[in-house]
């Protein structure tokens, strides 16, 4: 193991090097169209990830070895971490991310130039795309080898670790930050390939096309990522809820915003030839965004629990945004002519303004997060005044774009592409509206009072609708064609267009969690402070402290409440929230009891414990918020859905994988 942990430095030093070279043979051969150097490019470019996987495969070896004579091993494990969590210790910390990073970078960037060769694409355009990705490997590589060394060495080593952060001990920590990383770093397939494509001025479909199964695999994991990470701050911070407008959380969900923006409006860059402004400028923000969450993750100018501590590495990342800005911008500007629109607007009334209106809601949502998230920094910079943007103001502006991008969501469906009369709308319309209207006054009726609530339900049911009025009309084809029943034909129709129907599903799931955001509209909490036998009210729950029980172990000392639940007099549960010592961190944390059922959540914590066996009790009831995991399954599947469709290649690049492009050979 000692070996295997010695060879950490040395691998990302001569992948630094290798990053260069993959860069410069890329450069010149585009540049002068040699096609042997594009070749040895990718070979290069292999290299380069082959021996940045093996400085994370060092890493990984001094972590489970417990070297800590390394000064990263020693900050972010110990020898009582659990397996899986030593594993967890290699993303842990703002060092190794940066290495996991720089992984997924190395190998994602050589699988894609490899893919994009054997597509047809024209050689010079993956040139120049491998050149992008080569350069942003040697970026985060440099970061590597100056000032994040991973591989610092200890003198005296120290005899165990200070341990991984108890909150990042949790399952979803195992999942949620890789999924984040392959997010983030995917955008850069398709942000290389827009660059090079403006670079070269090949900016028909064939760029967008051969990189969608990234950009669809990046956007996914990022969606999944972004709810596992909700999903731990619900089971693990203790405060009842799963979103708080984080900066570090805004981080994730800027990009999330733009690249799902690019995803809706690339489909009318493929059918009507327009949006080709908005789909290259889409793309190349959603990978600065990504860029930019990383900087405020490590830069330690915003304060999150989810940042890194201050490092020097911010001052690394402001000019390589800056320089993608200013480079990006420059090349719209100079590619302008080139990314006109070859068609325009039929009628008001069609599903291409409504594409546009979905882009300019995006755009504005992704705006409003943004300066939500740096006001802080422009407030301290401008009058030295340290400010924070809470929940309120992001809730307030951010609210109404959602609703209307869900109304947007059950609208698209029904309307036709080009035009579109407005009596036709209104008669597709009037089933979904009607399910919509209904569901609204039976609430209305069962008592509900919250306006923005009844109106979230209400757009709910009527984009569910709308959904489920696809699948209909999909499956009556299937039905009448082949004879077979609804199940069967509502699958064919679902297979046969998984892009389109995946899609579908997809929206049904965020329509679901929508829903179980609405419910917190009626969320309830209760605090109290409790000796054994006394009992307090939360809602329908009467909760009584029963017992505590106390053990240790060699990582931390356990203290569990038994707290019985009780409902209309009749024993419903008994729950058992802890409140532990972590011994590396001398760190209290709590672990929260949830009882989830799809009408409610009943969710306890326990905050402090008294020397006579006293507790504070914290107790939420939160409606609905099953919904949210639910949705999350349903989005899940239908991106499954899409990623295992197969992506049909536009006619201009079939045309060329069977004439092949002449390009000279210098010998």
């Amino acid at each position: 193991m000692d070996i295997v942990a010695a060879l950490g430095r040395p691998a990302v030093v001569v992948a630094t090097g290798f990053a260069a070279l993959t860069a410069a043979l890329f450069a010149f051969g585009t540049a002068r169209a040699r096609y042997d150097l594009l070749v040895a490019g990718r070979r290069a470019s292999i290299a380069t990830a082959g021996f940045v996987a093996v400085a994370a495969v060092a890493l990984s070896a001094a972590l489970f070895a417990h070297d800590f004579s390394y000064e990263y091993v020693a900050n972010y494990s110990s020898r009582s971490l659990t397996g899986p969590y030593t594993f967890s210790a290699l993303w842990g910390g703002m060092e190794g991310s940066l290495l996991f990073w720089t992984l997924l970078l190395a190998v994602f960037a050589a699988a894609s130039l490899r893919s994009a060769t054997t597509k047809g694409m024209s050689p010079r355009l993956v040139g120049a795309a491998g050149a992008v990705l080569a350069g942003l490997t040697l970026f985060f590589l440099v970061l590597l080898v100056i000032p994040a060394d991973p591989f610092v060495r200890l003198s005296p080593a120290p005899a165990d670790g200070s341990g991984l952060n108890p909150l990042l001990q949790s399952p979803g920590m195992l999942i949620h930050p890789p999924l984040l990383y392959t997010g983030f770093v995917g955008f850069s397939i398709p942000f290389a390939f827009a660059v090079g494509a403006l670079v070269m001025k090949r900016l028909e479909d064939v760029w967008f096309t051969s990189t969608r199964r990234w950009t669809l695999l990046a956007w996914s994991a990022l969606s999944i990522g972004i709810v596992l990470g909700g999903a731990w701050a619900y089971t693990e911070l203790g405060w009842g809820g799963y979103w708080a407008w984080d900066p570090v959380e805004n981080a994730s969900f800027l990009p999330w915003l733009t690249a799902t923006a690019y995803l809706h409006s690339v489909v009318i860059q493929e059918k009507r030839r327009m949006f080709k402004i908005w789909n290259i400028s889409l793309i190349l923000i959603t990978y600065m965004l990504a860029v930019f969450g990383t900087f405020l993750t490590r830069s330690g100018i915003l304060s999150s629990i989810h940042t890194f501590t201050e490092g020097p590495i911010g001052k690394w990342f402001l000019p390589f945004l800056a320089a993608m800005l200013l480079g990006g911008v420059a090349l719209v500007m100079w590619r302008l002519d080139s990314l006109k629109s070859e068609n325009r607007f039929d009628a008001v009334i069609s599903r291409e303004t409504a594409f546009l209106a979905n882009n300019v809601l995006f755009v504005v949502a992704a705006f409003t997060v943004l300066w939500g998230t740096i006001y802080p920094i422009v407030a301290e910079a401008l009058w030295g005044t340290r400010l924070s943007v809470g929940p309120p103001f992001f809730n307030r502006v951010f609210v109404p774009i959602a609703l209307a991008l869900l109304l947007l969501a059950g609208v698209g469906p029904l309307i036709s592409w080009r035009s579109m009369r407005a009596r036709a709308l209104g008669r597709v319309s009037t089933g979904p509206a009607l399910v919509a209207v209904v569901l609204v006054v039976v609430l209305a009726i069962a008592g509900i009072r919250s306006w923005g609530a009844l109106i979230a339900f209400g757009l709910c049911a009527f984009t569910a609708a709308s959904i489920v009025t696809e699948f209909v009309r999909g499956g009556r084809v299937y039905r009448k064609r082949e004879k077979v029943s609804w199940i069967p034909a509502v699958g064919r129709t679902l297979v046969r267009n998984r892009r389109r129907y995946g899609g579908y599903v997809v929206h049904l799931g965020i329509v679901l969690i929508v829903l179980g955001v609405a419910g917190g509209a009626f969320r309830t909490e209760r605090d109290a402070h409790l000796s054994q036998g006394e009992s307090f009210r939360v809602g329908d729950y009467r909760l009584v402290y029963e017992d505590l029980n106390e053990s240790r172990n060699d990582e931390k000392q356990i203290a569990i409440t038994s707290i019985g639940v009780f409902r209309d007099g009749e024993r419903v549960t008994t729950m058992r929230p802890q409140r532990n010592l972590h011994f590396a961190q001398e760190q209290w944390q709590s672990e929260i009891a949830i009882r989830t059922t799809p009408i409610e959540d009943l969710y306890v914590v326990t905050t402090t414990i008294d020397p006579d066996g006293a507790a504070s009790i914290r107790a939420f009831v939160n409606p609905l918020t099953w919904w949210i995991w639910a949705g999350a399954f349903v989005m899940a599947a239908g991106m499954a859905i899409i990623l295992t469709g197969r992506v049909a290649a536009p006619v201009l690049e079939r045309k060329k994988a069977r004439v092949g492009e002449a390009i000279p050979v210098s010998r």
